[in-house]
């Protein structure tokens, strides 16, 4: 053995040197130790040369890596063979070539594996259970009401929930299991093969569970939950195709069980269709500004005379057919096509107003619909508000229709404050579908609700069912006391009107009177007061 200067400094300057190349194999590290064996070994037996990289634990206790290459030469007349070669520490090299890796592979955040490293391994996965015939679990897992915290309490706040989250998530995971942030608030994760449909799902609602417990930041508890969309990698499936059917039954679940886990299955294909299909025909409407408000009228049940309008959402399809929002109501659940959608009925309310008042001069509101993702939006009021001050229209001219539903998200400080905002400048604020919701009593003690509208589904059969009939009664005794105006929807029948007065409730709307029309249609009509049965233009009542 004949060493360089540099070579004994890299071995870190044992007092007795290895006399072998094999005494040298001790130092490398222990994993590594068969891999620089075999690979020095073969070229004595069969001649030519190796290049490795190992981990090195020199004599002075320092840990580092090292590259080595060498060749074996023949003997001769001359010389005996020899093994010739070179070290090189490469320490820092490797450790700025593992922290780029790392960097490239991380999310920043959370330091868990990014969006680019999963598809990787997804991939990976997926080939590998090609070959093996196993089969393996994606998980998507999509925080709900984190987007709450965000916009209450700031980004720093969210980022040390998503910190400790991912956290948790990385600790309950079974080992072999590939986890990554893969958006925001979202996480994905691969189990590890052979694991079943009932493994997978155990592991869905074990990190369920643990990413509810509450937490404590500053002193305050904030808590989240989460919902899982789960689907089976085969083999037969690319990893794109997988990631949907994942991200599809996460959807699904969202919409209709939020905190559960949810695996895909093929009959969610027809919903997923349904939703995408109305989707594509209200973008469409949108951008071929197809989309319009129809009114409705409001009347007083009493005088036949009109006292408001609710505007509907109706569009056109490139055929001329008019669609209701009932027919495309997926697309307006989405909460990005129902902000587009309240923003441009909101539009044509304003366009439409003045010319509806100078020919309709008793009408005195007109309602329009909020949605879900109206009422969590940060500057939706501001927004409204600013609308209606450019147009010139006073706020109090304006109802804003919300169903039960959206009052009983996770954020309702949020809700009553948008409410509250509005109804300070006058917006009236109607409480929609009233007494078809769980807590209908608390919602008119806890928000600014200056008008309820009994559901259709009570106004259809309270004349023949006499425990319907009760219920209606109650509900229009208890807002008049309350002093909140009483509206009944789905009106169609005269002995429904009379029963209506004959129990306090003074306005309704429904096909007894009319449709949701145009607003050309609407400037026609004629209302006269209910003695006159005869209703001049359309005939209305």
């Amino acid at each position: 053995m004949t060493w360089s200067n540099e070579a004994f400094v890299i071995f870190g300057s044992p007092e007795n040197l290895p006399n072998s190349i094999e005494e040298t194999f001790s130092y490398y590290a222990q994993e590594e130790q068969d891999k620089v064996a075999e690979a020095v070994t073969k070229i004595t037996t069969v001649g030519g040369s190796f290049v490795f990289e190992a981990g090195l634990n020199a004599a002075d206790g320092t840990l580092k890596h090292v590259k080595a290459m060498g060749e074996y030469l023949e003997g001769d007349g001359q010389n005996a063979a020899r093994l010739v070669g070179i070290i090189q520490d490469i320490t820092e090299a490797n450790h700025a070539r593992l922290a780029l890796e790392r960097a490239v592979d991380r999310d920043g955040l959370t330091d868990l594996y990014n969006r680019t490293a999963f598809d990787r391994f997804l991939q990976e996965t997926v080939r590998g259970i090609k070959e093996s015939g196993s089969t393996a679990f994606l998980l998507m897992l999509d925080l709900d009401g984190f987007k709450d915290i965000n916009d209450t309490f700031g980004h720093l706040v969210g980022d040390v929930i998503l910190q400790e989250i991912s956290s948790r998530i990385f600790v309950a995971l079974p080992n072999e299991t590939i986890v990554a942030r893969w958006g925001g608030d979202e996480f994905a994760i691969i189990t590890a093969p052979d694991f079943s449909s009932d493994d997978a799902r155990k592991v869905g609602d074990d990190l369920l569970v643990i990413i509810e417990r509450s937490f404590e930041i500053a002193g305050r508890s904030m808590g989240v939950s989460a919902t899982c969309g789960l689907a089976e990698i085969d083999g037969r499936t690319n990893a794109r195709e997988i990631i949907r059917r994942a991200d599809l039954a996460l959807y699904y679940g969202k919409k209709r069980e939020p905190g559960r886990v949810h695996l895909y299955l093929p009959a969610m294909e027809k919903a997923n269709q349904h939703r995408q299909t109305a989707i594509a025909t209200v973008r469409e409407a949108l951008d071929g500004d197809r989309l319009f408000a129809g009114y409705q009228p409001i009347i007083n049940l009493e005088t036949n005379r009109l006292v408001g309008l609710e505007a509907l959402m109706r569009l056109s399809t490139t055929t001329g057919a008019q669609i209701t929002a009932t027919q495309v109501l997926p697309a307006i659940l989405d909460p990005i096509i129902s902000r587009e959608i309240g923003e441009r009925m909101l539009s044509c309310v304003c366009s439409d107003l003045a010319e509806i008042e100078q020919a309709q001069p008793e009408m005195q509101f007109i309602s329009i619909n909020a949605t879900e993702a109206d009422l969590l939006s940060r500057d939706f009021s501001g927004r409204f508000l600013a609308t209606l001050n450019r147009a010139g229209i006073s706020p109090d001219k304006i109802t804003l229709e919300i169903t039960e539903t959206m009052l009983m998200v996770n954020d309702t400080a949020k809700v009553q404050t948008v409410l509250a905002d509005l109804s300070t400048v006058g917006v009236r604020i109607a409480l929609d579908d009233f007494g078809t919701g769980f807590s209908s009593l608390s919602h008119l003690r806890d928000f600014p609700i200056d008008k309820v509208k009994i559901d259709q589904s009570f106004i259809k059969s309270f004349v023949f069912e006499n425990q319907t009939r009760l219920i209606v009664q109650a509900l229009i005794n208890m807002a008049n006391n309350l002093g909140v105006i009483v509206i009944a929807e789905g009106v169609e029948t005269e002995e429904q009107r009379n029963l209506l007065l004959n129990f306090g409730c003074n306005l309704g709307q429904g096909y007894l009177f009319s449709p949701a029309e145009t607003s050309c249609r609407i400037k026609a009509m004629r209302f006269r007061n209910r003695r006159n049965s005869v209703v001049s233009g359309l005939k209305v009542a």
